[in-house]
């Protein structure tokens, strides 16, 4: 995995889903957009596991702890 397109990859989703927390008028459009760049996130980091021998579960399971981790730091930034 390429350093540079994961923390791309990163920021886009964290900025995106400040965006929809704080969005009044929340749209389809940034729906569309968040779900975009949380699958491309996803992707990324299942590769990543994959090429290391993760098992499926144990993927999804780090999965939702480095989101939860992500996005706790992406909202006290």
């Amino acid at each position: 995995m390429d350093d540079v397109e994961i923390r791309e990859a990163q920021l886009v989703f964290v900025n995106l889903e400040c965006r929809w927390v704080d969005e009044r008028n929340r749209n389809p459009r940034l729906m569309r957009e968040l779900d975009r760049a949380e699958k491309r996130l996803i992707v990324l980091f299942m590769d990543e596991w994959r090429e290391r021998g993760g098992g499926a579960r144990m993927m999804a399971k780090a999965y939702a702890e480095y989101r939860k981790t992500l996005l706790h730091h992406g909202k006290r930034n």
